[in-house]
This record gives structure tokens, C-alpha cells and sequence, in this order.
């Protein structure tokens, strides 16, 4: 599908949207969050083996989780 960003008018941010559809993503974000908001949605458009990375935990809520398993 073809992603565009447009300056949103009056404002220092931008949009992105779908040309075809005019379904919109993004309403108002920098230039550069505008460009990973395409680059993910063609991800997950073309490279169906695509997973975004999750957030890793931290060292202390990991060991808490291990301690909860374990009882």
C-alpha cells in the first residue's frame, strides 16, 4: 500500500496515511517518528515473518517473575 506523510498544515509535525484508503496513522509526530511509522507498516505489510521487538524486562521484574513461579 502506498504510505505517504504530509505536513499537517499550521502545526510543526506531520501525518501519515494511507494514499489509497486515506485511512490515517500517525496525526501529528516528528518527521523522523513519520519515517519508523512507515518503515513498520511496510514491515508488516511485505515480510510476513516480521515481530516487532517487545520491550525487554528489566533485571528486577524478570527475577520477581522467576520468584512467582517458582512458588
Amino acid at each position: 500500500m502506498p504510505y505517504t506523510v504530509r505536513k499537517v498544515r499550521g502545526k510543526p509535525c506531520f501525518k501519515v496515511y494511507n494514499k489509497k484508503t486515506k485511512r490515517v496513522y500517525s496525526k501529528c509526530t516528528s518527521r523522523e517518528n513519520a519515517e519508523k511509522q512507515i518503515k513498520l507498516l511496510r514491515a508488516i505489510e511485505y515480510n510476513k515473518d516480521f515481530v516487532p521487538r517487545k520491550a525487554t524486562m528489566s533485571r528486577r521484574t524478570r527475577t520477581m517473575k522467576l520468584q512467582t513461579m517458582k512458588k
